[in-house]
């Protein structure tokens, strides 16, 4: 097995980068403890090494997308779409054809923005609630 890269983030750069973070978990096998105030409160390891330490049979049951949006939703990482943002997405699905829409999806996600496109989204929402 070889030696695992940890690296130290706070967990508001964690939220704001996460899609990063998951990348770098997933395609780099780089863990991350995430602080807050400077206090390590949690840590994201790729699924081959959580499933090494924690085997599934003894997993909580129930669907594994469901059991991950949950865990993100509890840590105020996700939330639900607001209504622009699903006739914006319907109005997508409307225009493009499947193919069409995939071929765009996977050149968007190819895309740097900076600042994160989470950061983005957070920051409208704020300008809405408003």
């Amino acid at each position: 097995m070889s030696p695992v890269r940890v690296q130290t983030i706070p967990a508001t750069k964690a939220k704001t980068r996460f899609g990063w973070l998951i990348r770098q978990v997933s395609t780099q096998g780089t863990a991350f403890i995430i602080e807050t105030r400077g206090e390590a409160k949690a840590a994201i390891i790729n699924l081959s090494d959580f499933h090494r330490l924690w085997p599934l049979e003894k997993a909580r049951p129930g669907p594994e997308r469901e059991r991950v949006r949950a865990a993100l939703r509890a840590a105020s990482l996700l939330s639900e779409p607001t209504r622009r943002e699903i006739a914006e997405v319907q109005a997508f699905e409307k225009q493009y054809p499947p193919a069409e829409q995939e071929r765009i999806l996977t050149e968007w996600r190819r895309l740097e923005i900076e600042p994160p496109l989470s950061q983005i989204i957070l920051s409208n929402r704020e300008r809405e609630d408003r």
